[in-house]
């Protein structure tokens, strides 16, 4: 059964939106990730588990191709990052969504491969819904990963140790792309300075939102303990992160849209 987007035909969109699939679309940006990953490891992780879920439920679900561009101009101290303009960004994605809720699908959900996507990617959330008789959804992929099986695989320094090029993006990339990896040049970069209000990692969150340039705390571009990756772990974060995605998919699919009601 298709469930790649590009690949249908207008009447078999038309069916899927009578089927009521939700329509999934990865988002990720292309930069550098140190010196042993490779500048499309956002995109590739936010791509391959939307792909990996909804290949197993085809019949409740289509896959959209990926967006590559977004926006990560702290990260153009280094060679290989294009970066786009946020306003650019949000527009591009709430447009995307725009014209599947114009034919007809009232589930998006967007699924990011890139730390700093969130908060541009909650706003075009919001406009698609906002804008549209669809609902939309945002989620960063690692928020999938069951916190008991971060504190058995986790053994970099918490926090700092898993917050870019580190130890859960290289385990993951080992397991996706192991020949994309280049784990001789790998290792543990940990300069920011870290209080209890500022400090970056995918797993704890920050209570301060804050971001500056990455070439003032970074030296080579990774911010975590790569050197702590294996592929073990990454298979076992990967195969966790689908389980999940099938279930939210499945969750968001059934989910009622309410009526809204005008006070006034």
């Amino acid at each position: 059964m298709k469930y790649r987007y590009e690949e249908f035909t207008w009447p078999e969109i038309r069916a899927a939106v009578s089927d009521q699939r939700v329509a999934v679309l990865p988002v990720g940006t292309i930069e550098q990730h140190g010196p042993h990953l490779p500048l499309v490891t956002d995109v590739l992780t936010a791509t391959e588990m939307s792909r990996r879920a909804v290949e197993q439920i085809p019949a409740e679900a289509v896959l959209l191709p990926s967006v590559f561009y977004a926006f990560n101009e702290h990260h153009l101290d280094f060679p290989g990052t294009i970066a786009i303009e946020g306003n650019t960004f949000v527009n591009y994605v709430t447009d995307i969504g725009r014209s599947l809720a114009h034919h007809g699908f009232r589930k998006i959900l967007l699924v990011n491969g890139h730390g700093s996507n969130v908060p541009f990617l909650d706003v075009a959330a919001r406009n698609i819904t906002n804008q549209t008789d669809a609902i939309c959804a945002m989620v960063p992929w690692w928020n999938l990963i069951p916190k008991p099986l971060i504190a058995e695989l986790r053994e970099s320094e918490a926090p700092g140790g898993m917050a870019h090029g580190c130890e859960l993006e290289t385990s993951v990339l080992l397991y996706l792309r192991g020949d994309l990896v280049q784990m001789d040049k790998a290792e543990k970069d940990m300069h920011f300075q870290k209080s209890e209000f500022f400090f970056w990692d995918l797993q704890i969150s920050s209570p301060v939102f804050f971001q500056e340039w990455f070439s003032r705390y970074s030296k080579t571009g990774t911010v975590g303990d790569p050197t702590k990756a294996t592929l073990s772990k990454g298979q076992r974060f990967v195969e966790a992160v689908v389980v999940r995605m099938i279930s939210l998919i499945r969750d968001f699919r059934q989910r009622e849209i309410q009526p809204r009601v005008d006070h006034h």
